[in-house]
């Protein structure tokens, strides 16, 4: 079980279908795979090599999948970077895990030359922005650009996909070492719930840096699903993804559900698309109606339907599942 096994899949099924939503950027699924088989080539250039480790301090957006893709394609290892970090608990991390690679977008190449000078390991820096790289960095686009595809080696089962890193309740953060098999067993299990249906739109809000964003993204790979990528949590920003793409799975955490419900243009907004909310921890059974209520209004056309795709009625609020659960 390969953590890839989901873009071969959607190669063959759907090739043309649409992978990723951001901004104005719309790529397939045919487009994606080439893109991440040519930054594997590129990070192999760079001296990547089998379970070398490559980190990405980035809010979220279409490379940030590319780069989870990309990195398993070349044999490599993530190790996604909580942004919420101070410079020395990044640079830690990076030491800790022996990341020699860092990918970096417009919101934190500005903290770059502090990293290198606490992070000595650090060999190589990859700007993923849409502005001019910086000196001493090296361009994600051109490195795509400028490098031919390569074979995928398909590391799987108890290969180490990743470094993970949690803060806990004591002294620094400590990386957590999470193999293909056990990510693609997890992903598995959440579909064998239905946590993710068929014909999927799946939105990115939560931090793609978090585990919970990626169990998403390993289960929306499986099923093909189009995956719409907002930069940061904004309510009206979400309200208006969610009715523009027709968004019908996402995952937010509670204060994000309730300010979503709050935003006092909730209403303004049809979000008759969604199918489930995908959350980590405990939800109070008041808020996962009131958002219900927002989906399932009597008077909308196809409410029947909706409620039975979501496995809930009216009262229940089971359009609100949890992934703590798997």
């Amino acid at each position: 079980m390969s953590l890839t096994h989901g873009l071969h899949r959607a190669l063959q099924q759907q090739p043309n279908a649409i992978a990723t939503v951001f901004g104005s950027r719309r790529r397939t699924y045919i487009e994606l795979a080439d893109r991440v088989a040519r930054l594997a080539a590129a990070l192999r250039t760079l001296g990547v090599r089998t379970e070398d480790r490559v980190g990405m301090l980035s809010l979220n957006s279409d490379r940030y999948l590319e780069y989870f893709l990309g990195v398993y394609w070349g044999g490599g290892v993530v190790n996604p970077i909580n942004i919420r970090w101070s410079a020395v608990e990044i640079a830690y991390s990076l030491q800790d895990c022996g990341t020699t690679v860092l990918i970096v977008d417009d919101a934190f190449n500005n903290v770059v030359a502090d990293l290198r000078q606490r992070a000595p390991g650090l060999r190589i820096v990859i700007y993923a922005g849409d502005g001019t790289t910086p000196e001493g960095m090296v361009s994600f686009e051109d490195l795509i650009a400028h490098h031919a595809p390569i074979a995928d080696v398909r590391r799987s089962g108890s290969d180490l996909a990743g470094v993970f890193y949690t803060g806990g309740t004591t002294g620094f953060p400590k990386g957590v070492m999470l193999s293909h098999g056990g990510m693609f067993s997890n992903a598995l299990a959440g579909l064998a719930e239905g946590m993710v249906t068929e014909d999927c739109v799946m939105l990115h809000i939560a931090p793609m840096f978090h585990l919970a964003d990626i169990f998403l993204i390993n289960m929306g790979l499986v099923r093909g699903a189009r995956h719409v990528i907002l930069p940061t949590f904004e309510p009206l920003l979400a309200l208006q993804t969610i009715q523009a793409e027709t968004i019908s799975e996402l995952g937010l955490v509670p204060l994000m559900l309730q300010l979503v419900v709050d935003h006092p243009r909730a209403s303004e907004y049809d979000l008759s698309s969604v199918r489930q909310v995908l959350y980590s921890v405990r939800l109070r059974c008041r808020l996962s109606q009131r958002f219900c209520r927002h989906i399932f209004t009597p008077n909308k056309a196809g409410s029947a339907e909706r409620f039975a795709r979501a496995g809930a009625r009216p009262s229940a609020s089971k359009c609100v599942s949890s992934m703590s659960e798997t």
